[in-house]
Order: C-alpha cells, then sequence, then structure tokens
C-alpha cells in the first residue's frame, strides 16, 4: 500500500452475504466506504451487484472502485478504448458474454481480458483453454465493460443507447432516394435512425457541417458550430461503413461504390420544416469513407443588406457600391467567411423585376426566386469561364460569378464588366487590396482593374457574445489599443464571453461580420494602375473612407456583440500601421475587473516573486473539477511545504494564472467548459504564459500525453495519482525551473 493512503482496520464479517460481497469488504478495506453503508448494500440486493448499487446510490463512482479492486488484486486498470476488435475471432461472443470479459491484446503467449471480477478462476481456465495462451485480468467498471462488448460485438446495441439519449427525430425525405436500401438489416436499421438523429440535433443546435470521420477505433461524428467543430458522438467503427451509406441514400449517391469520391444533394423536412443537404463522401485510406454534410438551412440566409448588421458608415458604402449599373464588385475573404450570404443579400436588394440577373456558381447553394442560376459542371465541360461565355449571350444586366479561379474566367468577367454588366464574384484573399494583387497575378493588366472595379468587399465571421452568460467589464479591462476613445459617439457596452448551457459552454452564440470596403474612385485608380503594393493601395483608400477588418471588429466589440478574444482568434494580433503588432496578452477569459484592478495594485506594491507567498513558498495552482481529488492533492502537497490554492474548471484556472501567477500548474485534462488541452493552447500562445511548469494529470489511456508534451507540459501523472510520486515530480519540475 503507498504511503499516505488511510486503510481502514480489519472489520467482521457482515451477516448478510451476497455472491460479489468481496466487492463491499475490499471498498471497506480502501477506505472508500465505511462498514455501514457497505452493510447497506449487501442487505439492499434489489437484484444487482454490489459494485452497480454503490455507483447507483451515488457513494461512489466507478473509477474509484475499479482503483480499490486494482489496488487490493495488484492489477492494472483496463484501457477498454483499446480493446483490438479482431480479438472477437478468438474469443467468441458467447464466452466473452458468459464471463463477462473483453479481449484487450494478445500475443503468442498471452492475452489479456478486462474483467469486473479478477476472481473469476472460471473465466481464466475457460479462455485460457479455449485460446492456449495464459491469462492476465485487467479491471474495468462492470457497465463500461458490457457497452464496450456491445460495442465490439454488437454495435447495433450501443447506437440504439445513443439513439436513447437523442431527442426523437422528425426527418421526411423531400425527394424519394434513388436507389433500393439493400442495406445489413442488423446494423444499417439503427444507423439510418442514428443519422436522422444527428441531422435533426445538428439543425436545432444550428451547425453548418456535419463530420463523420473514421479512426482506427471509431468513427467519430462533429458538429461545426458558429465555425468551430464540437465533438458529439463516437460510434463502433464497424457502423461507419452504414452510416456512409445511409448518408449516400439520402444525396442520391451510389452507396456500392466506397472508392470514388462523391458529391450529392437532397432536401428534408426537419420537424416540419424544409432543410436543404450537401453531401460529400470520400474515401480515407485503410480506414473506409469520410462524409461531409453540408446543412443549408434557408432560414439563416439573410433577406438584404440591412439584416447583414453593418454599421452605418459600412452600409453607406455598401449601397453606394451596388448603385453602379456597370463594371465589377469583389467579396473576398477565406471559405466559410460568409462570401456567399453577403452575395445573396446583394441580389436580393437588386432584385427589383426590371433587371436580368444571372448567377453561375459552384454548387448552386440556395435557390433563389427571380434569379437564373447555372450550375457548373467541370465533367462535362461546364466551367465558370465557358458558362459565364453563355450568360453574356443572354442579356444579362447584372452577373454573379461564383468565384474567380484562373485567367480565363477572370478575362471573362472582366471584359463583362467593361461591357456594360455588373458583375459580381469572390476571390480567396486575406484582405481587400490583396485582391488587386491576386487578379495581376492571374494575368489581368493593372489598367483593366483600375476600369473595371468599383469596389471590394473583404470579411470574416465573429462569434456574437452569448446573451444569457455574458457579463459586463470595463475598459481598463481590455488591452490598451483595444480600449474604445474618448470621442467614441455612444457610451461603450463592454462584455465578456463566460459559458452557460444555453451556448454549450462557449461563451458565444452566433455569428456575425466584420468586414472592410475598399471604394475604387478616381484617386484609388491611379493607384492601381501604376502597379502599386497592397499596402499602398490601402492606404490611398483609407483617404476615402475605408476602414480596416479590426477597426470594424472593435466597434462591433464597443457595442457588446462580442470580445476582443474572438477577434484576435479570427483576425489575428492586430497590426498597426507602423508595422507594429499588440502586445501579446493572455487571450483567456477578459478577467473581471476586480481581479484586474488587484493585480494591477499588486504590479505597482512591493510584492514577492512570481509564483511565491510572502512567506517564500512556491504556489502550486490545482486545476480539476473533482474536489475530492484537489483536497487529496493539496493535503499531500501541503505536508511538503507548499502553498496550494485551486481552480475548478479551465477557465477558473486561466483566469488565476492570470491574475496571480504560480509557481506550477496541476491541471486536470477532462474538466468543463475548457480542457486541459485548451487550456495548454491558450498557455502556450503567448509569451508571458508560454514559459509556465504544468503537470498534466489524467485517467485516459490514449495519446493525451504525447499531446500535452508537445504543448509545453514538463510532465505527466496518470490517476489515480500515487501521494509519492506526486511529490517527486513536483519537486523534480520546481527544482528544473529553478535551475
Amino acid at each position: 500500500m503507498d504511503p499516505g493512503v488511510l486503510v481502514a482496520q480489519p472489520v467482521a464479517p457482515v451477516a448478510a452475504q451476497a455472491a460479489d460481497s468481496w466487492i463491499a469488504q475490499t471498498l471497506v478495506d480502501a477506505g472508500v466506504l465505511d462498514r455501514t453503508r457497505a452493510d447497506a448494500l449487501l442487505l439492499d440486493s434489489g437484484g444487482k451487484s454490489v459494485w452497480q448499487r454503490a455507483v447507483d446510490q451515488g457513494l461512489t463512482t466507478d473509477e474509484r472502485i475499479a482503483r480499490a479492486v486494482a489496488m487490493q488484486f495488484r492489477l492494472k486498470l483496463a484501457d477498454l478504448a483499446s480493446a483490438d476488435p479482431r480479438l472477437a475471432q478468438l474469443v467468441p461472443e458467447h464466452v466473452a458474454r458468459k464471463h463477462q470479459v473483453l479481449p484487450l491484446s494478445a500475443d503468442d503467449r498471452k492475452i489479456r481480458l478486462a474483467t469486473a471480477d479478477p476472481r473469476d478462476l472460471n473465466a481464466e481456465q475457460a479462455i485460457g483453454f479455449l485460446t492456449g495462451r495464459d491469462v492476465e485480468f485487467l479491471v474495468a467498471p462492470p457497465a463500461a465493460l458490457h457497452a464496450r462488448i456491445d460495442e465490439i460485438y454488437r454495435p447495433e446495441r450501443s447506437i440504439e443507447r445513443l439513439l436513447e439519449r437523442l431527442e426523437p427525430a422528425q426527418v421526411e425525405a423531400v425527394v424519394e432516394e434513388a436507389f433500393p436500401e439493400t442495406r445489413d438489416p442488423v446494423l444499417d436499421a439503427p444507423v439510418a435512425k442514428l443519422v436522422d438523429a444527428m441531422i435533426c440535433e445538428g439543425v436545432r443546435q444550428g451547425a453548418s457541417d456535419i463530420h463523420a470521420e473514421p479512426e482506427e477505433t471509431a468513427t467519430v461524428v462533429r458538429y461545426r458550430v458558429d465555425g468551430v467543430l464540437r465533438e458529439v458522438m463516437r460510434l463502433p467503427s464497424s457502423a461507419g461503413g452504414a452510416l456512409v451509406r445511409r448518408a449516400k441514400i439520402f444525396a442520391r449517391l451510389d452507396p456500392t461504390d466506397p472508392l470514388h469520391p462523391q458529391d450529392g444533394r437532397a432536401s428534408i423536412r426537419v420537424d416540419g420544416q424544409q432543410v436543404d443537404l450537401r453531401v460529400s463522401t470520400l474515401p480515407i485510406a485503410r480506414r473506409g469513407e469520410k462524409v461531409v454534410i453540408r446543412i443549408l438551412d434557408k432560414t439563416n440566409l439573410r433577406a438584404n443588406v440591412e439584416d447583414i448588421g453593418l454599421s452605418t458608415t459600412e452600409h453607406t458604402l455598401l449601397t453606394r457600391l451596388l448603385g453602379y449599373r456597370e463594371g465589377m464588385l469583389l467579396v473576398t475573404g477565406p471559405t466559410g467567411s460568409g462570401k456567399t450570404t453577403t452575395l445573396y443579400a446583394a441580389l436580393n436588394q437588386l432584385k427589383t423585376g426590371r433587371v436580368n440577373i444571372v448567377t453561375v456558381e459552384d454548387p448552386v447553394e440556395y435557390d433563389l426566386p427571380g434569379v437564373s442560376q447555372i450550375q457548373v459542371s467541370e465533367a462535362q465541360g461546364l466551367t465558370f469561364a465557358s458558362a459565364l461565355r453563355s450568360v453574356l449571350r443572354q442579356d444579362p444586366d447584372i452577373v454573379l460569378v461564383g468565384e474567380i479561379r484562373d485567367l480565363e474566367t477572370a478575362k471573362t468577367a472582366v471584359q463583362a464588366g467593361l461591357s456594360g454588366h455588373f458583375v459580381l464574384s469572390t476571390l480567396h484573399t486575406n484582405d481587400a487590396a490583396s485582391a488587386i494583387v491576386r487578379l495581376r497575378d492571374m494575368g489581368v493588366e493593372s489598367f483593366k482593374i483600375a476600369s473595371v472595379l468599383k469596389g471590394i468587399v473583404a470579411q470574416r465571421l465573429v462569434r456574437k457574445v452569448c446573451e444569457e452568460c455574458a457579463e459586463p467589464i470595463t475598459s481598463m479591462d481590455l488591452p490598451p489599443d483595444a480600449r474604445p476613445p474618448a470621442d467614441w459617439r455612444a457610451n461603450p457596452v463592454l462584455r465578456r464571453a463566460v459559458g452557460c448551457k444555453a451556448c454549450g459552454g462557449t461563451g458565444y452564440r452566433g455569428r456575425m461580420a466584420v468586414i472592410e470596403i475598399l471604394p475604387i474612385g478616381e484617386e484609388v485608380g491611379r493607384v492601381i494602375d501604376s502597379g502599386a503594393t497592397p499596402d499602398v493601395i490601402a492606404q490611398a483608400a483609407r483617404r476615402h473612407g475605408m476602414g480596416s477588418l479590426w477597426e470594424s471588429g472593435l466597434h462591433r466589440m464597443w457595442q457588446g456583440k462580442t470580445t476582443v478574444e474572438e477577434l484576435v482568434r479570427v483576425l489575428g494580433e492586430r497590426v498597426h500601421e507602423d508595422g507594429t503588432t499588440a502586445p501579446n496578452r493572455p487571450s483567456v477569459m477578459l478577467v473581471p475587473s476586480e481581479v484586474r484592478a488587484a493585480v494591477n495594485e499588486a504590479e505597482h506594491s512591493a510584492a514577492p516573486a512570481a509564483g511565491v507567498t510572502p512567506e517564500g513558498k512556491p504556489r502550486i495552482l490545482i486545476a480539476d473539477d473533482d474536489a475530492q481529488m484537489r483536497r487529496l492533492l493539496r493535503a499531500v502537497l501541503e505536508r511538503e511545504g507548499l502553498a496550494c490554492t485551486e481552480a475548478a474548471d479551465g477557465l477558473e484556472a486561466l483566469e488565476q494564472v492570470a491574475a496571480h501567477p504560480p509557481s506550477l500548474l496541476l491541471l486536470d485534462m477532462d474538466m468543463p467548459r475548457l480542457d486541459g488541452l485548451g487550456v495548454m493552447e491558450e498557455l502556450g500562445a503567448h509569451v508571458s504564459t508560454a514559459q509556465l511548469p504544468v503537470i498534466m494529470l489524467t485517467a485516459r489511456g490514449d495519446d493525451t500525453e504525447s499531446r500535452a508534451l508537445e504543448l509545453g507540459a514538463q510532465d505527466y501523472l496518470r490517476k489515480p495519482v500515487r501521494p509519492t510520486a506526486l511529490s517527486a515530480r513536483v519537486k523534480a519540475v520546481l527544482k528544473r525551473v529553478k535551475a
């Protein structure tokens, strides 16, 4: 037994006996339960095991019981996620279920099994005889063990359990399926229901995409909500093929061809509302197929320019640009920056019934009434350039070209703009001025660019703070260059993102655009014609009302719509006109004003060295959502003469680091709102916190260790943590840092 672990004295056996009474005695011996509660578990059988009743009644957890059993029998804890599905051929299902064991790994001499009862000699002998190998037991909770057996041997059962946790799905296909459903009825039937539920849940959560990606041991399903991917479930790897087949049937693709990429569309009704889907499948080497479902919810399509959320100045500039009847207007930005939404809003404003509007798109994402939309098809020879040439014979007034990708398309679009048509299109560039250089690189002459371009709009999408949990802050909580000027025309409303159930703990809900508009008049046209660089073009445009993406974002932040951390995430560090960037700061959460005031006071007082108490003791910050674990770690470290503070989750830990930097951070991996790896990424992104020593704590058995070390962790401890190992590791890290 490890030093520092309290062991109860032997007690007399209870009168009532149960088949698994040994678990009760083990828990008493390990100090997990007292004798009174253990006796109550034995007397109240209820048809369940002592292990399960102890967990159901909230007396302890599966993890603590498994640790106690493993310590009692001097065994290791099982990592059920590492179980090799191929071993199902070595240990048949009826044997695994009879003895409630799961084969984890095997070699020529030994097979390793997960079990909740390491005393089961019958299982050891039977499986040893069956496989011709020595048996090694590892301990696992019975509920998790049963679920993993289902995943390996009967994956349809694990999928049914997932369906029970999801809300009922009301999905109805608008277009009939193009292929007969020739599926495996055992697995494909529940997967079909699961795909329906996934799409329903994605629409309800406002997801723009659903990703289902095969990995070595599972199929991972993630939603992209507000531009950020979020893992929502892991399915058995054997369910991946059925999931892809169901998605293909939805999109009228060929479910019998897993070797080639396929793209398709579907229209469904979710809760009575029609939603368009775009489905893309891609073969992944040695793993199967990945499927991405783009959700094109028509309710998210902005009706007109007024609904985009522009400032008065931005709205005036854009409206003026849309007033032209010849020339070209470009919208730039990376994929997913809302370019299509802005262009469709512009078309809705220009669609008066007295003009002929034609679009050339790849793909046509939304159907616009009153607009002729052409779908590009490279396979059939209908490219952007060839389609655009045909469109110009249709007497159009306004032409939208989905994207200018090559010189042929660029020259045709420019010629259309110079010959009396108003052309709208997109480019992939970082800012507005760079679009001009991009056209030059394609081979378009500078004088033609200066003649045809009327303006360029660059944009990004930033997340809006959640209205349910946002907290007010003061301007002193912001970096100096992000504070509103004294002559700001309205009282600034500054808020910080917190995180709640409504926003999934992110602190943000919904997105909006930040834009810069480069108007091109005579002066800017002459600068472009002279072959000037983007910075010279931008300087000339600023004299005619152009603002930067950062300025647009700051105005929205001063209105309480977003945060400076979100602007840094999307736009990067702010670059000033002199070429300098904003100073590196912890871009965690903006700490409350009272905390910031305390920090400022400490900085201007004769405070001790960072991370050390006034008595000279190193300060250790313990970040773990388990209060009992925090108390245990604190007790061990304080016995060693160290000072400790606590944080209940990742965001609280970051706030404490910003307010009172510790000498060392003990960081749990799995925490609400922000996990350990997220904390490491935030710390490493800034000079002021990148060198903070961190020891990661986790009960995981995956690649968390290597990921933590790559992000800068100094050491790594697996749970359950041994007191002697904890003391030794902490002292060693502090010694290295001091040296």
